[in-house]
């Protein structure tokens, strides 16, 4: 449903920042969540709807089917 590629650039350039990110489908969403290592820049992180719109182009879907989860947020 989403687009590899789109998902290793936003991978890379969220790496260069000191996060990882990991993408999976369930129904019709797209679950991603970004977790921050020892050397994340908490200043480098756009604002979650930023973020949102930036992840719907890069991984070529509607950016309302994306459930975004932040570092720090209880994601079970």
């Amino acid at each position: 449903m989403f687009s590899a590629q789109g998902l290793a650039g936003m991978r890379a350039t969220l790496a260069a920042d000191g996060y990882e990110l990991e993408a999976r489908e369930e129904d019709e969403r797209v679950v991603v969540t970004i977790t921050a290592t020892p050397e994340a820049c908490e200043d480098c992180l756009a604002p979650p709807e930023v973020m949102r719109a930036i992840l719907g182009k890069s991984l070529a879907v509607p950016a309302d089917a994306i459930d975004l989860h932040y570092p720090g947020e209880d994601n079970a």
